[in-house]
This record gives structure tokens, sequence and C-alpha cells, in this order.
């Protein structure tokens, strides 16, 4: 058994069929046919049978299918792993964001890592920062944009800039054409939250307190994004705390809310990666951060 048999019964069981699997592999379907059978010969199950309706895995075939996809996987992170080391633009650089920032700086993180190398490929994922943090030290990820500081053994927070925070209401909410409010005049009885894994909520929380937060908001009212709750605010449901950056898109989704200033310096968030000590790719880190200061998103102010 070898690599290139895994790499055989996975794509057949994505195509469920052996002529396109056999494309896919770049073999002829003869060599391919012959080898899953021998395959199946040494593990002493059937992995597929052909029906009229096409190739359907068995259970066994679910089961090792499954596994041979982890191989795979370890395999390649053998691979780009090496890469890291020998050659650091050669293996793509994994980038988690937090899902109050991804859906709004994509593009321009695309930009930045694109003025700094054609060659070097980008894989994001999307997660809550305790996520993130669990994926770093799993190695499913090299850096993660969050919402710092974060004050961790073994990691390191590079801070990039300061994101001010916005009110965001209705266009009938009685602060809606107000050009800014000072932050006693925030309504946090009509705070709306996002649920407890975003850490916009506990940025929300710290800078506001605890008490009363909140209670003027129709029970049990969720929203698990940030344009959600632009929806829901729209419809007059509460007010809430948006980033700067969301606030193009969201108005543009929906004309019906207003984003009003916060006097002050305090309501803002400090954005930055996470990385672990000693991570391969730092100085991509460290280029990126450069890029990002010296050409940062428009209304936040660089740090570092």
């Amino acid at each position: 058994m070898n690599l290139r048999d895994l790499e055989y019964v996975t794509a057949i069981d994505r195509y469920r069929n052996f002529g396109k699997a056999a494309e896919a592999c770049h073999v002829s379907q003869p060599a391919l046919s012959s080898q899953v059978k021998k395959l199946e010969e040494l593990l002493g199950v059937e992995l597929f049978a052909r029906t009229n309706n096409g190739v359907l895995t068995t259970d066994a075939g679910v089961r090792i299918v499954a596994t041979a996809k982890d191989v795979l996987y370890s395999a390649q992170r053998l691979t780009d792993t090496a890469a890291e080391y020998r050659d650091p633009l050669a293996a793509p650089l994994r980038l988690g964001m937090i899902p109050t920032i991804a859906p709004f700086i994509v593009p321009y993180i695309s930009g930045s890592i694109k003025v700094l190398s054609d060659e070097l490929t980008t894989i994001y994922r999307e997660q809550p920062t305790a996520t993130l943090m669990t994926e770093l030290e799993q190695r499913m990820i090299d850096v993660a944009l969050v919402s710092g500081p974060i004050e961790m053994s073994g990691y390191k927070f590079t801070p990039i800039f300061r994101e001010p925070l916005l009110l965001v209401v209705s266009k009938s909410h009685r602060l809606a054409n107000s050009g800014s409010i000072a932050a006693c005049d925030i309504p946090i009885e009509e705070l709306l939250l996002l649920p407890d894994e975003h850490c916009l909520r506990a940025d929300t929380i710290a800078l506001c307190g605890e008490e009363n937060i909140g209670i003027d908001v129709p029970h049990n009212t969720l929203a698990g994004n940030l344009l959600t709750v632009s929806h829901y605010l729209a419809q007059g449901v509460g007010c809430s705390l948006m980033p700067m950056l969301a606030r193009p898109i969201l108005e543009q989704a929906n004309p019906d809310i207003r984003f009003v200033e916060i006097q002050g310096d305090d309501y803002a968030r400090d954005i930055g990666f996470v990385s672990r000590k000693g991570c391969p790719r730092e100085h991509i880190l460290m280029a990126l951060c450069d890029q990002i200061r010296s050409h940062p998103p428009e209304n936040v102010t660089p740090l570092g």
C-alpha cells in the first residue's frame, strides 16, 4: 500500500466513476482499477460496488476512505512543513481570521499579500478566537488575525491597527441623525450582543458593563454574525457596537441602518496577528505587518 493507492480510492469516492477518477489521477482506467483491486485484496474487504446508478462506496469503504483522506492530509503537511523551512514562500500561508473581521478584510489582505509575493498562496479559515488558538496549537494554521491583545505562553501577538467601534441603529432610532455621541449616551439596555464565542461580545461588555446590558432586547433574540445583526437593527430591534471596517458592506446591504461615532479613544479594538513563537513563517508575517501598517485600510490607525 502506498499514498498513490490512497489517492485512487479518494478520487473514486469523490467522482463515483472509475473513468473520471482515473482522469483526475492522470492514469489510465485499467491501471487505476487494477491497483484498487489489489488494495481490496490486501485489505480483505470490498471498497466500491458497481451498480446501475454508478459506483457506490461500501460501508467498509466509507471508513477506509475517511482514513485515507487523513493520511493524505498528514502526508501533505509533512511536505508543507519541510517547504516552510526550506523556502517559506513555497507552502501556502494558512491564515485564520475572526468572524467579525473576515468578511470585511479578505480582499484587502489578499491584495496586501500579493504585493509581497505573486508566488505565495493563501488558505483562509474563519473561526472564533478560541478555535483559532486551538488550530494554531495543532498547526492547522500559521497565523491568526484577531482582536487583541492575546497573552498566552508560547504565542506572540503583533498589533497592526486600531479599529474604531461605532454604534449602529435603525434609521428611525432617536440617535440615527447624531453625528457622534458621548459614551455615556450609548443606550446600553438596547445593545444586541453576538453569541459567547465572539470576542466582539466580550469587547462590548468590557466597554459598556454587564449591568442592564441588552435588557430591552426581545428575549431569546439571537444573531450569529454582523450581517444578521444589521437586519435586526433595520427592523428596529435594539442597537449594536460594530467595527469600522464592517461599515461599507453593511450600509450597502442594509440602507435602513445608521452608523454613529462614539467620542473618545476607548471605543476601539486592536487588530493584530497571533502566531506561535518560532513560527517558520515569521519573516513573511513581519513583512505583511509592515505592508499593512504602511498602507492600512481606511479609517483605522496603524499600530506597531
